[in-house]
């Protein structure tokens, strides 16, 4: 993680969250690599997070210390919010940056009292919380009901950089609920079927169109 001061022109993009009025001053920019685990299921929270660009998987815990892939963030929201609304500074989910991420970071200590007295800004959390709920009821629905291989397909595409999938398989099973053999297997059918090709990094995707198609079932 690198933090700096957050620079001004990226109030704009602090107004559509509704903080136009709130001081910012103590507000920080906060960048992560690529992989970085900036959230830990369980560990105190610092900061409230904005996302301004980059993605994110979401990932909850069981009590075996196995992990369940939840969903994605894409290129805005709030992480956070939910601990904010219940006044809790402990995180409920981990979670890791897919590509490099920026984020401004409000800290909580600061901005927590400010934040929940001021209406529009918790009405905004509370409709970003909404969906939220609607993107993981439907998360969840397709990780009971889904065949494995359009869950992985659909995977492949929001992980793979410049169309390279370079996750680590062991992680990748983990996250999608299934054994490392079956994860090999179906990796190694969407190669013969031309969709993958294996390289020593990971596996490059060559029909994005296909796996997009397979991943919808």
């Amino acid at each position: 993680m690198q933090k700096s001061k957050l620079p001004p022109y990226y109030a704009a993009r602090l107004a559509e969250y509704d903080l136009a009025d709130v001081d910012l001053s103590g507000a920080v920019l906060l960048s992560f690599d690529r992989g970085e685990w900036f959230l830990r299921e369980g560990q105190t929270m610092e900061y409230l997070y904005i996302l301004l660009s980059g993605k994110a998987k979401v990932c909850v815990g069981v009590k075996s210390g196995r992990s369940l892939l939840l969903c994605y963030y894409l290129s805005d929201g709030i992480i956070g919010d939910l601990e904010l609304m219940t006044g809790s500074r402990t995180a409920v989910t981990s979670m890791q940056a897919v590509t490099p991420l920026l984020f401004a970071g409000l800290p909580l200590e600061r901005y927590a009292p400010l934040l929940r007295g001021s209406l529009p800004f918790m009405l905004r959390v509370g409709a970003g919380l909404a969906e939220k709920l609607d993107l993981r009821v439907k998360s969840s629905t397709e990780a009971i009901l889904q065949p494995f291989e359009c869950r992985l397909c659909g995977y492949l595409l929001q992980t793979a950089e410049d169309g390279m999938f370079c996750e680590t398989l062991t992680e990748t099973a983990e996250l999608l609920g299934c054994s490392y053999r079956h994860l090999l297997r179906c990796l190694e059918r969407l190669c013969r079927d031309g969709l993958l090709e294996k390289r020593k990094c990971g596996y490059l995707v060559l029909d994005a169109a296909a796996l997009d198609k397979r991943a919808e079932g």
